[in-house]
């Protein structure tokens, strides 16, 4: 018999290492002791293991690099047993291999006998792509072996264990996006239907904490400078949260907010509203969302776009020089001259230039010039 309050006890530890990895060990060790077991181990089995897909309750530093230079990657007599066998199996080592055919193998001498494993119980929890994941509790030479209890308590525990695992895998997943949101070249908010922000990417938050910007947030709700570009904002976000037939939500639209006079010196935003839904809508009385994508007006470059349209089109300094004068708002003639280089000299490598980008005029070179604007690169 389990004792509840070591039971739940175990299980909370699971699902606090969903979000916190480095917590797997001590989750995992606390199922070996409530199996009253010798080992345990969370294991991933396919391609390019790393020694954090290896979980052991009592990790020993040499049997783990033994591990994952010997026998990760490579067939072994447990591994392609559980490869062919279905998701949710709880089995025993005699069940599922045999104990003769494996106290025979090389696994058995090498692995787990000097770790005291002469009987084991595991699961089988989840398979994706070429890889799948088990766990598994090992009892010493001189214990027990495991019952039907046991193969019951185990098989509630790794429902837990899997659930955690694949929650934890998602969130690191949703961590990943939302660095990669912070390197984007422009804002990216995401908001309810009341423009109440979700979250938004470092960007967006700059924007919104500019002196002078049109956006503004307030107890994290989005308004603009003026009335009427709020009340328009709210149709596009609540069009874009809607289902419209039963089938879709609304596209959204686009709208340009104005930091104010022509000598104001605010910023101009462009702001595009989205449906913040992959195929079809939210579903169970989830609230919807809309995205935010916010991009600022400006005749400025950002910081290192010289390098950035360098390397991208294959340009000399001298042409991405060149180049970024015009993007910039230059002439060729005042281009030339800031350069210092004579007019017929920066025609030679405006050609050069057109070639390497395939544009034929100037105007076509920077608006591509534009069109290409650089991550933002963070250290």
């Amino acid at each position: 018999m389990i004792r509840p309050e070591l039971l739940f006890g175990v299980i909370d530890m699971i699902y606090a290492a969903a979000f916190e990895p480095s917590q797997w060990q001590v989750a995992i060790d606390q199922v070996r002791v409530m199996f009253h077991g010798s080992a345990a181990c969370f294991v991933r089995s396919g391609p390019d293991l790393v020694p954090t897909d290896v979980i052991n309750a009592n990790p020993d530093p040499t049997f783990q690099r033994r591990y994952i230079e010997e026998h990760a990657g490579r067939s072994d007599i447990y591994t392609s047993a559980l490869e062919a066998a279905p998701v949710g199996l709880i089995y025993s080592d005699s069940e599922l291999i045999g104990n003769d055919v494996l106290r025979r193998s090389r696994f058995w001498n090498e692995w787990m006998a000097p770790q005291d494993m002469y009987s084991g119980l595991g699961s089988k929890l989840l398979e994706f792509g070429p890889s799948f994941w088990f766990l598994d509790v090992q009892r010493g030479r001189n214990q027990r072996a495991f019952d039907a209890a046991d193969a019951e308590l185990l098989q509630f525990v790794g429902q837990h264990v899997a659930r955690a695992a694949e929650l934890g895998r998602r969130f690191q997943s949703a961590q990943m996006l939302a660095s990669s949101y912070a390197h984007l070249p422009f804002g990216v908010l995401l908001v309810d239907a009341h423009l109440r922000i979700v979250h938004m990417n470092e960007v967006a938050e700059d924007i919104l904490m500019r002196q002078g910007s049109p956006l503004r947030a307030k107890s994290r709700v989005l308004a603009t400078a003026d009335a009427r570009s709020t009340v328009t904002l709210q149709k596009l976000v609540a069009d874009t949260c809607a289902v419209h037939n039963d089938v879709a939500p609304g596209l959204g639209g686009d709208l340009l907010l104005r930091a104010g006079e022509a000598d104001d010196p605010g910023i101009d935003i462009v702001l595009s509203v989205g449906p913040a839904v992959g195929k079809g809508v939210s579903r169970g009385g989830q609230p919807r969302h809309a995205v935010i994508y916010l991009r600022e007006m400006s005749l400025a470059l950002p910081s290192g776009f010289e390098d950035h349209a360098r390397k991208l089109f294959e340009l000399t300094p001298t042409e991405a020089r060149l180049a970024a004068g015009l993007a910039r708002g230059l002439t060729l003639k005042d281009a030339a001259i800031h350069q210092g280089i004579r007019f017929s000299t920066a025609r030679f490598y405006l050609n050069d230039i057109f070639r390497k980008t395939r544009t034929n005029q100037q105007s076509q070179l920077v608006a591509l010039l534009k069109s290409t604007q650089p991550l933002i690169r963070r250290g």
